[in-house]
C-alpha cells in the first residue's frame, strides 16, 4: 500500500505522521504539494484536493464532524437538521463561525475529519432530538453497522435520557423514514410489525394492527421502470389476498404526516 492509498483509506485527510508510518518522505509531501496532489491545510496536516464541504470545513477548524452530520458521513439518518455539527476539544479556544460546536474530549480515532461511529451515536443521543437520534439508531442496526448489545454498550456511559433513546431502537427499519413512521405510529398505540413475509409477495415494509400492510417510497425511489413495475405487481398480489393496504412517499411522510396518518386511521377504522 502506498502513502497515497493511506491517504484515501483515512477518507483524504491525514497527518505527517500518519502519512510518513505508511511510507512518504519529507520530499515526497512537498512534491506533492507543489503538483498539486495535496494541500496543506494545517501544521502537519494533508488533505486530498478533492475533499470539500463540510469534511473540508472541520479539518480547517481542527474539528471533526460529529452529532447528526457524521451521521451522514456514516450513511445513517441524519434528520432534516442541516447545519454542520463538529466536536472540538474544551481546550480548543474559539468556536469556529458557521459551524455548530460541541466542547468535548475526542475519542480517539484515525480519521480527522470525523468521529468515530461510537462517538457519532454518543453524540446523537445527546444532542438531537428523540425521533432523530431512534431513526439513527435505527438505521446504524438495519445496515450493520452496530448489534443491539454494541449500541447498549455504545450508550453504557452517556446521561439516562441518552440512553432511553438507545432503548427505544428496533432493528428493521431499512430506511430512517421508516423508523420515522414506526416512532409515530407506536406513539399513537397502533401496533407496528417491520419487514412482514407476505406469502406470493415477499417482504412489505411494515403491518399495521395486523391489517394494513403499509410500503414507504424512498426519496431516490423508482428511479427506473423495473422499480415502478415491481412495486405494482406487489400491490396488485396484495390486493388479490384481499389485503388492505397504502403505498405512501418518504416526502409524504416527512412533510404531510398529518395527511398520511389521516389515510392510515381511516382505513384501519373500516377493518
Amino acid at each position: 500500500m502506498t502513502w497515497m492509498n493511506r491517504l484515501r483509506e483515512l477518507g483524504g485527510a491525514a497527518t505527517t505522521h500518519q502519512l510518513r508510518m505508511a511510507g512518504a518522505t519529507p520530499e515526497d509531501l512537498r512534491r506533492a504539494v507543489r503538483g498539486g496532489a495535496l494541500d496543506r491545510v494545517r501544521k502537519g496536516v494533508y488533505v486530498s484536493p478533492l475533499m470539500d464541504g463540510a469534511a473540508l470545513e472541520a479539518i480547517r477548524a481542527g474539528a471533526r464532524l460529529s452529532c447528526v452530520t457524521a451521521c451522514a458521513s456514516y450513511g445513517l439518518w441524519s434528520g432534516t437538521d442541516r447545519r454542520t455539527h463538529v466536536t472540538l476539544s474544551p481546550q480548543s479556544r474559539r468556536a469556529p463561525p458557521g459551524l455548530t460546536c460541541h466542547w468535548r474530549p475526542v475519542e480517539a480515532h484515525p480519521e480527522l475529519w470525523r468521529v468515530s461511529l461510537a462517538d457519532c451515536l454518543r453524540s446523537v443521543a445527546r444532542c438531537a432530538d428523540e425521533e432523530t437520534a431512534v431513526a439513527a439508531f435505527d438505521t446504524a442496526l438495519a445496515s450493520g453497522h452496530v448489534s443491539p448489545s454494541g449500541l447498549r454498550r455504545i450508550l453504557e456511559d452517556v446521561p439516562k435520557a441518552a440512553r432511553e433513546r438507545g432503548a427505544l431502537a428496533r432493528p428493521g427499519s431499512d430506511s430512517g423514514v421508516e423508523s420515522v413512521v414506526r416512532q409515530r405510529l407506536e406513539r399513537g398505540g397502533r401496533l407496528v410489525e417491520q419487514q412482514t413475509h407476505v406469502r406470493g409477495v415477499g417482504r412489505v415494509d411494515m403491518r399495521i394492527d395486523g391489517e394494513l400492510y403499509l410500503e414507504i417510497d424512498g426519496y431516490a425511489f423508482h428511479s427506473d421502470a423495473d422499480s415502478f413495475e415491481r412495486d405494482r405487481l406487489r400491490d396488485s398480489a396484495l390486493a388479490q389476498r384481499g389485503a388492505r393496504r397504502l403505498r405512501v412517499t418518504a416526502r409524504q411522510v416527512m412533510e404531510d404526516w398529518n395527511r398520511v396518518e389521516a389515510a392510515i386511521d381511516r382505513i384501519l377504522e373500516q377493518a
